[in-house]
């Protein structure tokens, strides 16, 4: 699948995507960006090999395998409990915040695996 497709396809759903590097091998590197529902400016990255769209949906598959959601909060907790570095102060506004990013990251990922089911190349 071209790369232009794939970004328009994210793009749609909500995400800016940035191509991080193309090696020799043909693997493509893309970090996936937006804003949570509390504001933090969420990212991650995948790979793709070859233009080929599932080896890009695999990647998205295990970032979301590795996320957990109360760990990710926990990295926004301060030592009173409460949020800092402009997180939501509640604990549970924090963990709900990170589930929602865990959820756009499925969402996105969804997206890809229909668009392959619909033959584009």
């Amino acid at each position: 699948m071209k790369q232009e497709k794939i970004i328009a396809i994210a793009e749609q759903n909500g995400w800016h995507v940035h191509i991080a590097g193309s090696g020799n091998d043909g693997r493509v590197m893309l970090e996936f960006s937006r804003f949570t529902p509390y504001g933090q400016d969420f990212n991650f990255q995948a790979e793709m090999e070859g233009n080929d769209l599932q080896t890009l949906i695999g990647s998205i598959i295990r970032f979301l395998d590795g996320f957990d959601p109360d760990s990710e909060a926990y990295l926004w907790l301060g030592p009173d409990g409460h949020g800092k570095n402009g997180a939501p102060y509640s604990m549970k506004d924090i963990v709900e915040d990170m589930e929602a990013a865990e959820n756009m990251v499925l969402d996105l990922c969804v997206a890809y695996q229909e668009t392959d089911d619909d033959g584009y190349e």
